[in-house]
């Protein structure tokens, strides 16, 4: 944590009092030596020095305590702005960039004969409600947009001292890692906190109101609840979080049915539990009349006979009955409000729902959705490229097969590990869809990917003639064992990496600031001078040496992978990939500078380094850029499947309402979509591999 201006004077005034005691204490020790001896000005001086350290200190203490409490304070309004930026950013409504949002009403599970028709914000800080919440639904009932008003009303109302309430999604948590390790973690991640270290504190402190979306989406479907991680959760849950904090506030939000089906063996302990409820009659008009009434308020001809099929009182019934969720209220007004490009009439009438049976309309709104969507978004004016809807469809289909069919992190039923990465069944993440190929031979062509840049550096070098190392004694008995080893050791381990899920990495400098970083990377360069001084190098090549090794250093120290130290300013789910893109350049360009600088003291020439270049820069670059590697080869292989420009392609989605981002993982608008485009022809993992009769099963 870094220190203010008035905790570095308090600690400036701490050594001046250290600085009088120590003149105390030599005053008393030698005041019975010349010329002190004899004297009463020895004891006086000691005296006066004692009493100037005692009130130096005091005083130092107490500019240390008030800047700590004004750092604290700083933290807590800077934490709070960040959320509040997140928050601004984040959706509100159930259409992209639309406030289009109905207030569902909810039943407390204490008094479930009277439904709650108040903000969901003013119920959680009322007397009614306890510090904790649960927040249950239906599929589609707006859980995560009646999240995220809970949390705008909240920040509106914010007041000093307050907890700042931050959504968190849950599918992220590995379940292995204590729960408070993972928030801060998380909190430092996303860059709303400077540092873990400031996340616990805020979190010791009770000034962090957690809400934890998406208990539901922590295991995929016909999972047991005895073996989910959910279950983990909720454990952790009652018993981290209360243990540390004390009973400090929380949301969850989960599907109704799986909290029902977890309660049984476990429950969020002192919550107050609510359920929201299916849209009534009037919400159900109101929410379609932003779409389907002028500017009067009167019915368009298309809709009316809709809007008086949904017109009902008492219990729902018919088509009301089927369109009772905010989710399929969406998916009706996107599919039916799709105008033509040219005359911008409507392409189809919701007159048809009418006539079709009851079960047959959701997969009917689903089978229009995407390609409405995608065309609506192509009419506007600051959708960028065009895509052609009925493409859009058959990429999705194609990214839902492979959800359907890679919805576990591994192949094997063990617990994930503290570092292992955890995925979601929703989560799109780039460097993960490589497996999407995994069963085609792609990692036979990442092998031949990696010793390609060995041989052409090789080939450069000897076209050029720059070839040092035709000054080793024994060069065929040196290029046999090298051959030996590269056939017995590098080839079979290399093989097996390509099987595995990289994990991409970046270089965060801040983190060479702490103080045993510098202190470890000065003493390295103090321990190279030495050693360079006898070497009888010119000023120049001993410089450039130097350089090379201490710089080559320092940046193998600021290597993370994103796992286990992420970065503030990722925050994009492409960020991971060009992070490790700028990476990977800077590691070839510092590995050839260090390869330069062992042949130019070998040569005692500064054209070392250009021996270091040719021979180092493409093979480090292909080295490091793992995850990023096996990206680029997963597009090429993929490409008669997917966008070439896949990222751009998914962010296009985020914009038209099709997907949504989660951190950094591209989502579905909603499960249901998924499971549906998942279901089609067409959709799967590899070409040629038959669908897994395990991975599709939907939840009701």
């Amino acid at each position: 944590m870094r220190a203010t201006r008035g905790a570095y004077r308090g600690f400036m005034w701490g050594g001046l009092a250290v600085v009088f005691l120590v003149g105390a204490a030599g005053l008393f020790v030698f005041r019975d030596t010349a010329p002190l001896r004899d004297s009463p000005l020895a004891d006086i001086l000691a005296t006066a020095f004692g009493a100037a350290a005692v009130g130096l200190a005091l005083y130092g203490l107490g500019l240390t305590v008030r800047a700590e409490r004004s750092d604290r304070a700083r933290q807590l309004a800077d934490f709070k702005n960040q959320v509040d930026r997140r928050l601004m950013a984040a959706p509100r409504g159930y259409f992209p960039g639309s406030d289009n949002v109905i207030p569902v009403g909810f039943k407390d599970s204490a008094d479930p004969g009277i439904t709650v028709s108040d903000p969901l914000g003013d119920y959680f800080t009322s007397s009614r409600c306890k510090d904790r919440l649960v927040v249950l639904g239906g599929p589609g009932s707006g859980k995560t947009v009646a999240a995220t008003q809970l949390m705008a009303h909240l920040m509106d109302g914010w007041q000093d001292g307050d907890p700042v309430p931050v959504r968190i999604p849950l599918s992220t948590w590995n379940t292995e890692l204590k729960l408070v390790e993972w928030l801060s973690g998380y909190l430092k991640e996303r860059g709303l906190v400077r540092s873990k270290a400031v996340a616990r504190q805020l979190l010791d402190d009770r000034l962090v109101l957690p809400i934890l979306d998406g208990l539901d989406e922590m295991d995929p479907p016909g999972v047991p609840p005895a073996k989910t991680r959910a279950l983990r959760a909720l454990r952790r849950l009652n018993r981290e979080y209360d243990g540390r904090t004390g009973r400090a506030p929380l949301v969850v939000v989960c599907r109704a049915d799986r909290y029902n089906a977890l309660k049984s063996k476990e429950r969020l302990e002192h919550a107050t539990v609510v359920t929201l409820q299916p849209l009534s009659s009037d919400q159900q008009l109101a929410f379609l009349g932003r779409s389907g009434q002028d500017e009067t308020g009167e019915w368009l001809p298309e809709w009316r006979r809709l809007a008086e099929a949904l017109t009902w009182t008492g219990t729902p019934r018919g088509l009301a009955r089927v369109l009772d969720t905010p989710w399929r209220m969406a998916l009706l007004t996107t599919a039916y409000t799709e105008r033509d490009e040219h005359d911008y009439r409507p392409l189809r009438s919701p007159d048809a729902l009418l006539a079709m049976p009851l079960d047959a309309v959701p997969a009917h709104l689903l089978g229009l959705y995407v390609r409405a969507a995608a065309s609506t978004h192509n009419q506007r004016p600051d959708a960028g490229r065009r895509r052609d809807p009925a493409k859009v469809e058959e990429w999705l289909t194609t990214l839902a097969g492979h959800l359907r069919e890679d919805h576990r992190p591994d192949e094997s039923d063990d617990a994930p590990r503290p570092r292992d990465e955890v995925v979601s069944d929703t989560d799109l993440v780039l460097h993960r869809l490589w497996r999407m190929e995994r069963d085609s031979g792609m990692h036979y062509a990442e092998l031949a990917l990696l010793t390609l840049p060995f041989v052409v550096s090789i080939n450069l070098a000897e076209r050029l003639g720059l070839t040092p190392w035709e000054s080793l004694p024994y060069p065929p008995l040196f290029a046999a064992f090298g051959l030996l080893f590269l056939m017995q050791t590098v080839l079979p381990v290399a093989l097996e990496n390509t099987r595995r899920q990289p994990v991409p990495r970046h270089l965060d400098w801040r983190l060479l600031g702490e103080p045993k970083m510098i202190g470890l990377n000065v003493m390295y360069a103090i321990g190279w001078v030495l050693f360079l001084v006898d070497r009888g190098l010119g000023p120049s090549l001993f410089a450039l040496v130097l350089v090379a090794n201490v710089l080559s250093f320092v940046t193998s120290q600021a290597v993370w992978s994103t796992g286990d130290h992420p970065q503030a300013t990722l925050t994009d789910p492409r960020d991971p990939l060009r992070a490790e893109l700028r990476y990977a350049l800077f590691w070839a360009a510092v590995t050839s500078l260090w390869v330069g600088s062992l042949i130019a003291q070998w040569t005692e020439s500064v054209l070392g380094f250009a021996y270091g270049a040719i021979l180092a820069v493409l093979p480090a670059f292909t080295l490091a850029a793992r995850a990023w590697r096996r990206y680029v080869l997963f597009k090429f292989v993929a490409s008669h499947r997917l966008p070439a420009a896949l990222g751009g392609f998914l962010e296009w989605c985020v914009e038209a309402g099709i997907m949504r981002v989660e951190g950094f993982a591209y989502q579905f608008r909603h499960r249901e979509l998924q499971e549906w485009l998942a279901a089609r022809p067409g959709a799967g993992g590899a070409p040629g591999r038959p669908p897994s009769s395990q991975g599709h099963r939907r939840r009701s």
